[in-house]
């Protein structure tokens, strides 16, 4: 039996995979407001990081 295996899915299916993970998301924000309220300042920085690195990724392709 092999434990990890590889797999490959059609692009209709990951979008499916992504719908599910930001329901997914949205339902726990609404259910934890308050805890994630007061943590408003790690998102907006986890957002920043995140997207300068891609940003520069990017940039050092070109």
């Amino acid at each position: 039996m092999k434990i990890f295996k590889t797999w490959v899915f059609p692009w209709w299916e990951v979008g499916l995979i992504k719908i599910c993970l930001l329901s997914l998301g949205i339902i726990l924000a609404v259910y934890f407001q308050e805890f994630f309220s007061g943590l408003l300042w790690l998102w907006w920085a986890l957002f920043a990081a995140t997207g300068v690195y891609f940003i520069a990724r990017i940039i050092k392709e070109k």
